[in-house]
């Protein structure tokens, strides 16, 4: 099967306002919501006074802790069960009134009563109390191979340096949001989650209901990148009991500046890195140890450290990760969780020592090409990072590159830099379900969502292929737990995860048919073979003649009710996995540095990444484009800011919140490098993380070839470069 750049098959329903977002779910006796926040960063509340806010016009109900208490202890409900405030901004209570407008004026009016306690407002105060968790997100948060100790000692060339990366929001367009509402003991929720099945899950145990009695829609999102998860699900479930309580639907969007408090965020961390390296360049050690934020109330991770055990060739290897409780907001996983921050320590590290060794940076990476993944000690499924180095440094014209400092185009000093990403091919349990119609259209089917990133596209175009329907003939449903289960929208899976099972249901449906009609003494293919047919253009055609028949003139007399099959995928079998699945990629970066002004402007970018079967490259292009300016924005614009003094963020908004705007954003060639992988289930490796690491590393990277400056934390600001 041929990829193709299909264009969105939702597209249309998007730019006409005919897809409905959760937000803007209609409901008849809509009730608004808004949270109150507390203004301190720890401690507990010892009063709620709603006396004035209930004498607001239009006032309905407050909810808080007492309310939520019957609600099943877990994790998803500690923070609205209990009074203890853990981060500024926690929201102690929701009020729900007949207007937007007067839930604001009412939540403004509730007075409440904190006993305040020290908070630690950041990652400094308390290194002597850093922990190691046990795991470091799907990984076991240390390591050890060989002695990395021994190998550092006798190195010829020691790489050891200290790298940091800020705080970074989750921003997607549309806030989070939820309408609910209650009909007896069944409950419909309608919010913007990437994980209908899970969010359905949560809701059952919480409200201690059959998983059935709950029902879960987010039939359109508006971005998510690991936001719209469990963080969202407490204040969502506060507006739930509100709405069980008042009896009405109930309607809950979080503002801009809640988003920076309320759903996540990248962790701060701090890294130290150690490379080790004989006299023909290649890595006899490598150490990495990371400390990273966590929240007051919970516990999390990132893998930043476990880019080093696998991506280069390497006997000796120690990694670890250290949290430190702070009173700031959850971390979650952001795109390209660890990955991002650990490649950009990684692949700084890596430039720093190709400098000194005196070897180009695509050389001293090649010389170190890891041939099979040595912490699990498997083969990979598939690995073409070399063809990427290839072909990427072919297309960016890399073998062109200028001394060090020596680029000059008016005011800019010209860099030029490059990295290499990679990111670990998941995959979750999944079903699918493909009905084929009597007048041959199709109806596609699978409960999971899509943020955005293209699944409606890619699961209608790969049923659309087997049947040889054309797309304008196919429906594609989604994001209703009412669909077969699919898998949670997170670590770049979806796609590998949904393909093997609408192959499955597809191929059941043509072997069905091809049976009919060779079967039917009234069709044109009666006697041919079934695999000698082919399905195209809405018939099923002969290989070996031009005879065909119309799958509607079949269906009519042999089916008229229509087809239907389902397919099923599993997830991987981790314990007993025989290799490891990654995809890979190299980034190469061209900046402009003005030095008396500090500025840094990304001039051109190209990617080569090797992410096995492209199903469409259209989409397949955006999502690496829309990656690497998500990395373009760590490397050079994103941080959150909290006051020391207070622990309250500074700026919760974009006005201070810098995000890449058009005028920040190159030029961009993106090289797909072919790849088969027989191993993988559909040939499928996810492509939407890849772009988003490397690409900080080849910046900061570039940064140094224009003007001689290692800049060793990001983001990389006006400071950092200006003057001497």
């Amino acid at each position: 099967m041929n990829p193709q750049s299909t264009p969105r098959w939702e597209a249309a329903l998007k730019v006409t306002g005919q897809a409905v977002f959760p937000a803007e779910v209609q409901a008849e006796g809509l009730l608004h919501a808004v949270l109150v926040g507390a203004p301190i960063a720890s401690g507990q509340v010892l009063s709620i006074d709603a006396a004035q806010a209930r004498l607001t016009p239009g006032f309905a109900d407050l909810v808080s802790y007492p309310e939520a208490e019957p609600l099943r202890a877990s994790s998803v409900t500690a923070l609205i069960r209990e009074p203890v405030i853990y981060f500024p901004g926690q929201p102690v209570a929701l009020v729900v009134a007949e207007s937007l407008i007067a839930a604001r004026a009412a939540a403004h009016a509730v007075r409440v009563t904190y006993e305040q306690q020290p908070a630690v407002s950041a990652l400094d105060q308390v290194l002597d109390q850093a922990y190691a968790p046990a795991m470091a997100g799907r990984i076991p948060a240390a390591s050890r191979r060989g002695d990395s100790e021994t190998a550092l000692a006798d190195a010829y060339l020691v790489v050891r340096e200290r790298y940091e990366t800020a705080v970074n929001n989750h921003h997607p367009m549309e806030p989070h949001a939820v309408v609910c509402s209650w009909d007896g003991a069944l409950v419909t929720v309608h919010t913007n989650t990437q994980a209908v099945f899970g969010t359905r899950a949560a809701i059952a145990h919480a409200f201690r209901m059959p998983l059935e009695d709950a029902r879960v829609i987010a039939r359109f999102l508006g971005g998510g990148f690991g936001c719209k998860g469990q963080l969202w699900w407490p204040w969502m479930m506060l507006a739930m009991l509100a709405s069980r309580r008042t009896g009405r639907p109930v309607r809950l969007e979080l503002t801009r500046a809640q988003l920076f408090t309320l759903a996540g965020r990248r962790q701060e961390t701090v890294q130290d890195m150690a490379l080790g390296f004989g006299v023909d360049g290649r890595l006899t050690a490598i150490e990495h140890h990371v400390l990273a934020q966590t929240s007051a109330n919970a516990e999390y991770s990132d893998t930043t450290a476990g880019v080093s055990r696998w991506l280069y060739a390497c006997p000796n290897v120690t990694t670890s990760h250290r949290l430190v409780r702070t009173n700031e907001p959850q971390p979650i996983p952001m795109r390209a969780p660890g990955v991002a921050p650990g490649t950009f320590a990684l692949e700084s590290a890596l430039d720093e020592a190709a400098m000194r060794l005196g070897l180009d940076p695509v050389d001293l990476r090649a010389r170190n090409y890891a041939d099979h993944d040595q912490d699990a000690g498997r083969p990979w499924s598939s690995n073409n990072l070399l063809e990427c180095y290839r072909v990427g440094a072919e297309r960016f014209g890399w073998s062109r590159r200028p001394a060090p400092g020596t680029a000059i185009d008016g005011c800019w000093r010209i860099g030029w830099g490059m990295a290499t990403t990679c990111y670990p091919a998941h995959r979750q349990p999944c079903r699918a379900r493909v009905r084929l119609e009597a007048d041959a259209s199709l109806l596609v089917q699978c409960g999971t969502q899509d943020m955005g990133s293209g699944t409606y596209t890619v699961m209608g175009q790969m049923a659309a292929e087997a049947l040889g329907v054309p797309m304008s003939r196919v429906t594609v449903e989604l994001g209703d737990t009412l669909l077969p289960e699919g898998p949670f929208s997170g670590g770049s899976q979806v796609t590998a995860s949904l393909s093997p099972a609408v192959a499955m249901a597809t191929t059941a449906l043509r072997g069905r048919l091809a049976a009919m009609a060779v079967a039917d003494p009234e069709s044109p293919l009666a006697g041919y073979k079934p695999e000698d047919l082919d399905f195209e253009n809405g018939m099923i055609r002969a290989r070996t003649s031009n005879v065909a028949e119309p799958l509607a003139d079949l269906l009519a007399r042999r089916e008229p009710e229509g087809l239907e099959a389902e397919g099923s995928s599993d997830g991987p079998d981790r314990e007993g996995q025989a290799f490891t699945g990654m995809g890979f990629g190299a980034v190469f970066v061209e900046v402009g540095v003005d030095p008396d002004l500090g500025e840094t402007r990304v001039r051109r970018v190209c990617g080569a990444f090797a992410a096995g079967r492209i199903l469409n490259p259209l989409l397949a292009n955006s999502q690496y484009v829309g990656g690497l300016i998500g990395g373009i924005g760590m490397a050079l614009h994103e941080r959150t800011v909290t006051d020391r003094a207070s622990g309250r963020i500074l700026g919760d908004g974009f006005a201070d919140y810098l995000i890449p705007t058009h005028a920040d954003i190159p030029r961009f060639d993106i090289a797909m490098v072919e790849e088969h992988d027989p191993l993988l289930p559909g040939g499928v490796k996810g492509i939407g993380m890849l772009g988003t690491a490397g690409v900080q590393a080849a910046i900061a990277n570039a940064v140094f070839h224009a003007v001689g400056k290692r800049v060793r934390h990001l983001p990389i600001r006006i400071e950092d470069l200006i003057g001497d």
